[in-house]
Parts: C-alpha cells; sequence; structure tokens
C-alpha cells in the first residue's frame, strides 16, 4: 500500500533529522544562535501552528539548522526547543515574550543583521514548503506531513543544499 510506505518513508525522515541533530549537537562546539517563529495552520484557519526556528552556529561560524513545531507559543515550548539545541554563549532574537525568560542574559534583543539572517532563513522555509506561505489556501493537512516537510527541509540545509 503506498499510504503505508509513505508514512515509513516519513518516519525514517524525522528519525534521520533526530539523528543527525544529536550527531551535529555532540561532535561540534557552538558560540550563538539566532532564533525566531512563525505561524502557520493546519487544516483550519483557526488551528494555529507555530515553527520554532534556530541557526546555531559553530566556533569557526559554521550555521546549523533546528526546528521545532509545536501547538502552542509559550515559553514552555520554547523551553523544550531549548533542550534540543547545543549550549551557546549568547542567543539573538527578537523582543518575544519568551526569549528572556528562558535566555536570561544570554538573550541578546535587538533588531540588526542577525534578524535579517533569521528572517532570510523563515523566507526560504516559505518559498521550499508550501504549507507556510502567508494568505494561502494550501495549509498543511495534518502536523505529521508539516513536520515530515519541515524535517526534509533542515535535513537539506544541514548537509549544506
Amino acid at each position: 500500500n503506498s499510504t503505508v510506505a509513505f508514512k515509513k518513508k516519513m518516519s525514517q525522515t524525522l528519525s534521520l533529522y533526530q539523528e543527525s541533530i544529536e550527531k551535529i549537537n555532540q561532535s561540534l562546539r557552538f558560540e550563538y544562535s539566532i532564533m525566531d517563529e512563525l505561524f502557520t495552520f493546519i487544516g483550519e484557519k483557526f488551528n494555529r501552528y507555530y515553527v520554532w526556528t534556530a541557526m546555531v552556529f559553530t566556533t569557526t561560524g559554521k550555521p546549523f539548522y533546528y526546528y521545532r513545531l509545536s501547538k502552542h507559543r509559550s515559553a514552555d515550548e520554547l523551553f523544550e526547543f531549548n533542550l534540543d539545541l547545543p549550549k551557546v554563549n549568547g542567543v539573538f532574537c527578537d523582543e518575544a515574550f519568551a526569549y528572556d525568560k528562558i535566555y536570561g542574559s544570554k538573550a541578546i534583543q535587538a533588531k540588526g543583521v542577525m534578524t535579517n539572517i533569521i528572517e532570510n532563513l523563515n523566507s526560504q522555509m516559505r518559498d521550499k514548503i508550501a504549507y507556510l506561505v502567508r494568505r494561502t489556501k494550501a495549509h498543511a493537512k495534518s502536523v505529521e506531513w508539516l513536520d515530515y516537510r519541515l524535517a526534509r527541509f533542515f535535513i537539506n540545509k544541514n548537509l549544506g543544499g
């Protein structure tokens, strides 16, 4: 059955993303990260989901890319995302409600070049994943499908694509 085969492919892709992130975190040292979040819809307009994104830079300046898909935009969700990220000396972020709660003095909340860098990543995601395009009727039909598309995008980014 093609549905079963595709669900298996989705599961393998999500596992590959998790395994690659674990290997990256264990084998490299990191200096700082840039974080942001964007929202999309699953099914209906009232069913909002958030995509937390992070670009984490090694001590040599190479970026690696992380994401988390969540139902809520809260300090708890940011905390959970933070558990997947490597430790860094500084976090560039916007002035959203939760970053200073989670990162304290490590949070550098200012508009500037770093904001442009993470917004460029958001733009690339919107270009490659139709479900994330603003003002569209093409919302993801399921959380699993969107998670799969995000995992593919971030695996590709981390492999240099």
